[in-house]
């Protein structure tokens, strides 16, 4: 089969979730025999086309002009779509706009079966803009197939449409959704190897709906308590002002190899956004090694973070109970002990061996829609 994958941008440039599936499912599906290319935008001027690791990747370039963007995004995709020797049989689209769109332009001119990968549900809050208002639920209706990460953000969307009066998409979507988590390349470890750190650590991007202000005001009430903050963004200065006087040190960007290293330091993770963040590959990779997690209660975390078994729970901006759960888990060694066994138990079944056989299967089924 021949696979085409759209995704906005391609590691090593950025480092987020889902850019790093994006590159995890290229390099699974190729590993299966399968012809990947991928299609993303690079920042270079004159982007060339490369192969790695068994695929493609077909970068094209980024226009810099804001008002044209768009436009010159999707015909430029489309260009390659279609000059793709050979071309491509079926789409897999990360985040609904704008490779989803693409995609089923594409699906439309092409006749190549597209399937978008929703990412978070911000992508459907129907209310935040004219076009998306207008464009997603276009998206939705045309495509082949859609792939949400967990049940509750299949839920969370049709409660959007339906809430947007669109309750007759809704039925649509739900007719060709398919639940298929995040993978996950599990540790090369004994299964009761974990870490053994005893720090807090955050990963993540340092923007304000990431909430990590929340996080270090929680870890004033834990004067003894040590936080890693890994990962980089405009909120930095602000946040490093705030953690004056606590034992907070900013890592910065890393490379994603170099997470692991970081996790085997932690006692717990805590991801304390406010805002729906799909299923964050960290939060797996942090069960992997082991480490229980505190998030908040958002998008498709609670269907992987059980309260009291993998983790705690707590709504956004709860500083108070985000700080008793740290403490609890810094303090408890038997019970931490638990939700660390447990986190291990659980994250199997997130491993790639089980989940790109998923992908795989769903994709061969858009074929099969196609030809009938």
């Amino acid at each position: 089969m021949r696979v085409g994958i759209l995704v906005s941008s391609f590691p090593p440039e950025v480092l987020e979730g889902a850019q790093l599936q994006a590159q995890q499912a290229a390099e699974q599906l190729a590993g299966q025999g399968h012809q990947v290319i991928v299609f993303t935008r690079s920042s270079g001027f004159y982007p060339s086309r490369k192969e790695q690791n068994g695929y493609t990747v077909n970068p094209r370039r980024v226009m810099l002009m804001k008002g044209a963007r768009m436009v010159w995004d999707i015909g430029a995709a489309l260009w390659d779509i279609a000059h793709c020797h050979p071309r491509p049989e079926a789409l897999l689209c990360y985040q609904t706009i704008i490779n989803g769109l693409i995609g089923v332009v594409a699906q439309i001119l092409l006749k190549i079966p597209a399937v978008v990968s929703i990412r978070g549900n911000r992508e459907y809050q129907l209310c935040e803009s004219i076009p998306s208002h207008l464009l997603v639920p276009f998206v939705y209706r045309r495509a082949t197939s859609i792939i949400l990460q967990t049940p509750r953000m299949l839920e969370d969307l049709c409660r959007a449409l339906q809430k947007a009066r669109k309750t007759e998409l809704s039925k649509i979507v739900l007719a060709k959704a398919r639940i298929i988590p995040n993978g996950i390349c599990l540790p090369p470890l004994p299964a009761q190897t974990r870490a053994g750190g005893t720090k807090v650590i955050y990963i993540g991007r340092l923007i304000p709906q990431k909430g990590v202000a929340d996080l270090i005001v929680a870890m004033k009430q834990l004067p003894h308590a040590e936080l890693l903050v890994v990962g980089d963004g405009p909120d930095r200065t602000r946040l490093e002002s705030l953690a004056d006087g606590t034992s907070t040190t900013f890592v910065g960007r890393v490379s994603h190899e170099a997470i692991a290293d970081y996790l085997q330091q932690a006692r717990v993770l805590v991801l304390p956004s406010h805002i729906g963040d799909g299923l964050p590959n960290v939060i797996l990779e942090a069960m992997s090694w082991g480490v229980p997690v505190i998030a908040t209660n958002t998008a498709g975390i609670p269907d992987v973070v059980r309260h009291g078994e993998t983790g705690y729970l707590c709504e956004p901006g709860d500083v108070g109970k985000m700080a008793a759960y740290i403490g609890c888990l810094l303090a408890d060694d038997e019970h931490h002990h638990k939700l660390s066994e447990k986190s291990l138990r659980a994250v199997q079944s997130y491993s790639w061996s089980s989940i790109a056989p998923q992908i795989e299967q769903l994709l061969l089924e858009c074929l099969e829609v196609r030809s009938s």
